[in-house]
C-alpha cells in the first residue's frame, strides 16, 4: 500500500515539468539536460515509481557511490530540487552541500547484515541474498559487479577495474560456491553472474532497489541498506581482523625476545 507521504512519478508528470520549464524562457539545451537528468532519476525509483522525503538522500548517495564529479551530482540534485519545487514539495529538497546531522552516511552493523541475508533467504530472494553476500562479504564494488563473471569463479579470482586502476581479489570459497550452484541453476553459464531476464548485467539501481525490498523483513534502516555501507562494513570488518593479527604477531614476537632475554639476556 502507498503511504500517503508518497507521491507517484510518472512520463507524464516529468513532460509537464519540462514544459513548465519551456513556458519559463528555459532553452533547448537545458531542457535536454532537465530531461536526462529526471529520466536517470525515473529509471533510479522502484518498479512502483514512488518516491518520499529519504528518496531525495538516496538518490545523492546513489550519485556518489557511482561516482559521477561533484559538478555533475551538483547539478543533478538541482534538477531534483527544481522538480520538486514544481511538484509543491520544497521540504524534500537537499538543501545545499552541507552535511547536515540526518545526511551523514549511516553505518550497517554485522548484525544487521547478518538480518539482510536472512531477510532475503526467508522471502527465497536468492540473487538478492547473493548480491549482499557479494558486496558485504567479498568486497565487490558496485561498480565492479558485471565484472565478477563465471569465469572467474571457476579460477576463485576475479580480476576487477575500477576507473583504471585494476585489482584482484580472492572470491571466499563459502559465496564462490553458492554463486556457482545458483548461476547453475539459472542456466547462466558465462559472462556476469548478477543479470537481468534479458541476460544483460544488472543496473546499479536494480541492485540499490533489490537490497532495499528486504528491509522491512530485516527492521533494518533503508539507509543502511546500499552498496556504500556494505562496502564500508567489508572494509571495516577486513581492517579489524588485520588489526588483530598484527596485534598477535607482535604480542608474539615481544615473548619470543623476552624469553631470548631470560636465557642469554645481558644481565642475566
Amino acid at each position: 500500500m502507498t503511504r500517503t507521504t508518497e507521491i507517484q512519478i510518472t512520463p507524464e508528470i516529468i513532460q509537464d515539468y519540462l514544459e513548465a520549464m519551456i513556458a519559463k524562457g528555459r532553452s533547448k539545451a537545458t531542457i535536454d539536460s532537465y530531461g536526462a537528468a529526471l529520466s536517470a532519476f525515473y529509471e533510479f525509483l522502484p518498479e512502483d515509481k514512488a518516491m518520499d522525503r529519504e528518496t531525495t538522500i538516496q538518490w545523492r548517495d546513489f550519485l556518489q557511490e557511482s561516482e559521477y564529479s561533484q559538478r555533475t551530482i551538483n547539478a543533478r540534485m538541482s534538477i531534483l530540487n527544481s522538480f520538486l519545487q514544481y511538484l509543491g514539495k520544497r521540504e524534500w529538497q537537499y538543501i545545499g552541500q552541507q552535511m547536515q546531522p540526518d545526511d551523514i552516511q549511516p553505518e550497517i552493523t554485522r548484525t544487521e547484515y547478518l538480518r539482510l541475508l536472512q531477510a532475503a533467504k526467508q522471502m527465497n530472494k536468492e540473487r538478492t541474498y547473493l548480491l549482499i553476500k557479494t558486496l558485504g562479504g567479498a568486497g565487490v564494488r558496485l561498480q565492479e559487479l558485471p565484472q565478477l563473471t563465471i569465469e572467474a569463479l571457476q579460477r576463485g579470482v576475479a580480476k576487477l577495474e575500477h576507473y583504471g586502476c585494476q585489482r584482484l581479489i580472492r572470491i571466499p570459497e563459502p559465496l564462490r560456491t553458492e554463486l556457482l550452484a545458483y548461476a547453475n541453476r539459472q542456466g547462466i553459464f558465462t559472462g556476469s553472474v548478477f543479470i537481468t531476464r534479458e541476460g544483460s548485467p544488472m543496473l546499479r539501481s536494480g541492485v540499490w532497489n533489490s537490497i532495499k525490498a528486504v528491509c522491512k523483513t530485516a527492521v533494518v534502516e533503508p539507509e543502511k541498506a546500499n552498496p556504500r555501507c556494505l562496502w564500508k562494513l567489508y572494509q571495516s570488518t577486513y581492517q579489524g581482523i588485520r588489526d588483530n593479527i598484527i596485534a598477535l604477531t607482535d604480542q608474539t614476537y615481544e615473548r619470543m625476545l623476552q624469553q631470548e632475554q631470560l636465557a642469554i639476556g645481558w644481565d642475566i
